[in-house]
Parts: structure tokens; sequence; C-alpha cells
């Protein structure tokens, strides 16, 4: 295993009040309400995780409102997802 970083882009799609949590591989990382102001359309969740090499997934949960998966990164790197799956 090996430290890396996530950098992982979450859009609003509507509402200015959402709620959300972020799994990494079936492991909660991140549960979080999000207020977004009214000029920003998303956010960047920053995080420090150990993985492997190989398949790796990235989920979010809406508990309130509609947010979705952006671009993500790995140590600075843009990586290729499909509804959050990746390799790397």
């Amino acid at each position: 295993m090996e430290e890396r970083t996530l950098e992982i882009e979450i859009h609003k799609q509507s509402g200015d009040s959402n709620e959300y949590r972020l799994y990494i591989d079936d492991e909660l990382i991140l549960e979080r309400p999000y207020t977004v102001p009214a000029r920003y359309t998303h956010q960047v969740a920053q995080i420090k995780c150990m993985l492997d090499s190989g398949s790796h997934v990235v989920r979010l949960e809406n508990i309130t409102g509609e947010l979705v998966l952006g671009t993500i990164l790995c140590n600075e790197k843009k990586i290729t997802h499909t509804n959050g799956y990746f390799e790397i």
C-alpha cells in the first residue's frame, strides 16, 4: 500500500444545502453538510489514504440535495473514472 492524495470534485446539481457521505472502496471517509455559496458550483474534497495499485471506487451518497462526482486527481494527476470507478 502507498499513501496517496485524492482530490475529488463534488458538483451541485440543485439547491444550496446538501449533505453527503463519501466512500472509498466502501469505507466511509467523509460525512458533512455542504452549504453552497451562491457563486460556487463545486467543492474539492482532499483526502489522504492508503491505496494499493489496482481497481478502486469513490462513491458519493447524497443525504439531501443533488451532488455528483466531477474530476478526480490522484497525487495531482487527473485519473479517468466511470461513475467513480478507477484504476491506479
